[in-house]
C-alpha cells in the first residue's frame, strides 16, 4: 500500500509533495501540526479505505495506551487515599492511647477529634507522601504519555487535581483544535503579508517604469536612432525596460526603418505564446481574471470552437460565481445552444465534488467569479481553486484596454494560484497593445489566445507572435492618426511592421 508520511514548513507544501510523490489522485488520510510545520499522512485514492483503516487502528492502539495510562494513574491515586486513610487511622489510636477521645466509629469516615497539632502532623505526613506521589505517577505517564502532552498537563496544574478525571480522547481533540486554529490564523497572515508586498512592489515597478520611460525619452537625444526608437516604442505602448532592452540590442549606425525593423523582429521574439489551441490537449481549464475582462465570452467562443470540431459529448462547463445574481444565465444560455452540460459550484456543490463527476469528459471549461483582490470572496475563490485536489490548468484573462497598472493588479492577484497563461481579449477596443505585451513578456507569462469581438466562436484565434505584435503597431498607428484628426498636423503616421 502506497502510503506516505510528510513532513513540510505548511499545508500547501505537504499537499504539493504528496501529489507529486504519490501522484494527482494523492488524497489526505490524516494531518496535524508539529514540530517546524505539520505531518500529512497521504494515499492513493484507490488506497484510501486501507489507509483510513490502518490509520484507525493506529489510533486505536494509541487511545489504548492513554487509557492504559489513566488506569494507572486512577489505581496510584487509590493507594495514595487509602495510606492517607491508614495514617488517620493510625492517629486516631494515637490519640485513644493517650486517653484523650472516643473509639472512632468507622474507621473510613473523617476523625472530626483530632486537635489542632494533630492537623500538623497530619499535614507533615501528607508532604511526605508527596515525593512518592510524583515518584509512582510520573513514570507510569511518561511510559505511555508523550512529553508533549505531559508539559500541557504541567501548565493546567493538572497534576494537583485529581488524575482520574483526565480525559485523553477530549485532551487530544483541544490540542488539535487549537493547533488548526493556530495554522489557520497564520496562513492568513501569511497570504496578507504577500499581498501587501505584492502591491508595493507593484507600485514600485510602475513608478520606476515611468520615470525609466521619461528618461529614455527625454533624456537622449531626439534626433537619434535611439530616441526616435523610444519615441516609437512609448507610442506603442511598450514598458520602458523593454524598450530600453530592445533599443540597446539594435545597431546604432544602421538607418532608421532598418533599425526599427530590426528592434521588432527582437520585439516578436521575445513574445511567449502557446502557438497551438490550447483546448486541443483538453483536461480541466480554469478562466480567471477581473469583473468584466470577457472570461464568459471566451469560454462560450472556445466551447463552440470544440463543438464545431469534435462535437459536444465529451465537453463539459462549470461556473463558480454564486454571487452575482443570474451570473450563470449566460454561460447556461451557451449550454443549451451546444447541447453542452452546465454544472454550478454552490454550497450543495463543492468544485470538487463538480469536477469529480465530469472525470470522463475530455475538456471541462471553468468560468470564476471576477473580483477585485481586495475583495474577501477573492480570497475563497483562490483557495476553492488551490484546494482542488483534480490537475487544473489555469489561465488569466487580461483586457487590452484595462491600464497597465490595472493589468498589474490583476497578475498579482492570480499568480498565486499558479497560471499556466493568459487570453488577451477586447483587441477590437483597445487603443494600445504595448502594455499587455510588456506584461506578457516580463512575467515571461505565455498567450494562448486573443479576442476582437463579440462574435461566436469567429472572434478569437490562437496567438500568434508576429500577428500580435503588428497588430500592436496598427493600432498604434491608428490612434496617432485619430489624435492628428482631433488636433493640428504633426509628425508622420507610425511605420508598420510589415
Amino acid at each position: 500500500m502506497k502510503v506516505k508520511r510528510i513532513f513540510a514548513p505548511d499545508m500547501r507544501q505537504a499537499m504539493r509533495r504528496a501529489r507529486e510523490e504519490i501522484g494527482p489522485d494523492a488524497v489526505i488520510v490524516s494531518n496535524h501540526r508539529v514540530a517546524g510545520g505539520v505531518e500529512v499522512v497521504a494515499a492513493h485514492e484507490h488506497e484510501f479505505e486501507a489507509a483510513q483503516a490502518e490509520f484507525a487502528r493506529e489510533q486505536a492502539h494509541k487511545k489504548e495506551r492513554e487509557e492504559q495510562a489513566a488506569v494507572q494513574a486512577v489505581k496510584t491515586r487509590a493507594d495514595l487515599d487509602e495510606e492517607l486513610r491508614r495514617a488517620r487511622v493510625r492517629i486516631a489510636e494515637a490519640q485513644e492511647g493517650a486517653g484523650g477521645s472516643k473509639p472512632l466509629a468507622d474507621h473510613g469516615s473523617r476523625n472530626r477529634q483530632i486537635d489542632p497539632d494533630d492537623e500538623e502532623d497530619l499535614k507533615m505526613i501528607l508532604e511526605s507522601l508527596k515525593p512518592k506521589q510524583d515518584a509512582d505517577v510520573t513514570p507510569a505517564i511518561n511510559r505511555r504519555v508523550p512529553n508533549d502532552t505531559l508539559d500541557w498537563m504541567a501548565d493546567d496544574d493538572l497534576a494537583d487535581e485529581r488524575l482520574e478525571t483526565t480525559k485523553p480522547d477530549a485532551l487530544s481533540a483541544t490540542r488539535d483544535h487549537v493547533a488548526i486554529e493556530s495554522m489557520q490564523d497564520e496562513i492568513k497572515q501569511l497570504k496578507a503579508l504577500l499581498e501587501q508586498q505584492m502591491q508595493i512592489s507593484s507600485r514600485k515597478v510602475w513608478v520606476e517604469e515611468r520615470k525609466s520611460r521619461s528618461d529614455v525619452a527625454n533624456h537622449s537625444n531626439p534626433n537619434s536612432i535611439e530616441g526616435k526608437l523610444a519615441k516609437r516604442f512609448e507610442r506603442v505602448g511598450l514598458g520602458a525596460k523593454l524598450t530600453e532592452h530592445l533599443i540597446h540590442s539594435v545597431d546604432p549606425n544602421l538607418e532608421l526603418s532598418k533599425a526599427w525593423r530590426s528592434a521588432l523582429s527582437r520585439l516578436t521574439e521575445s513574445v511567449p505564446v502557446m502557438s497551438e489551441d490550447y483546448i486541443s490537449r483538453g483536461g480541466m481549464i480554469a478562466f480567471v481574471g477581473p469583473t468584466g475582462v470577457g472570461k464568459t465570452t471566451t469560454i462560450g467562443k472556445l466551447a463552440a470552437r470544440y463543438v464545431l470540431q469534435h462535437g459536444s459529448s465529451g465537453l463539459a462547463m462549470v461556473t463558480t460565481d454564486s454571487y452575482r445574481i443570474a451570473a450563470h444565465e449566460q454561460l447556461k444560455t451557451f449550454g443549451r445552444i451546444l447541447d453542452v452540460p452546465v454544472r454550478v459550484v454552490d454550497e450543495q456543490n463543492t468544485l470538487e465534488d463538480v469536477l469529480a463527476s465530469l472525470r470522463g469528459k475530455r475538456l471541462v471549461l471553468i468560468d470564476t467569479a471576477g473580483m477585485s483582490q481586495h475583495e474577501g470572496p477573492s480570497l475563497a475563490q483562490k483557495a476553492m481553486l488551490e484546494g482542488v485536489s483534480v490537475r487544473m490548468k489555469k489561465l488569466l484573462v487580461l483586457s487590452c484596454s484595462s491600464q497597465r497598472q490595472v493589468l498589474d493588479d490583476a497578475y498579482d492577484n492570480y499568480h498565486s494560484i499558479g497560471l499556466n497563461g493568459c487570453v488577451l481579449s477586447k483587441l477590437d477596443e483597445s487603443g494600445s497593445l504595448g502594455e499587455a505585451l510588456t506584461l506578457a513578456v516580463e512575467r515571461n507569462l505565455p498567450i494562448a489566445y486573443v479576442t476582437d469581438g463579440q462574435k461566436v466562436p469567429d472572434d478569437i484565434e490562437v496567438a500568434q507572435r508576429n500577428d500580435l505584435v503588428s497588430r500592436a503597431v496598427v493600432t498604434a498607428q491608428k490612434a496617432l492618426e485619430r489624435e492628428r484628426q482631433r488636433s493640428a498636423p504633426g509628425s508622420s503616421a507610425l511605420p508598420s511592421a510589415s
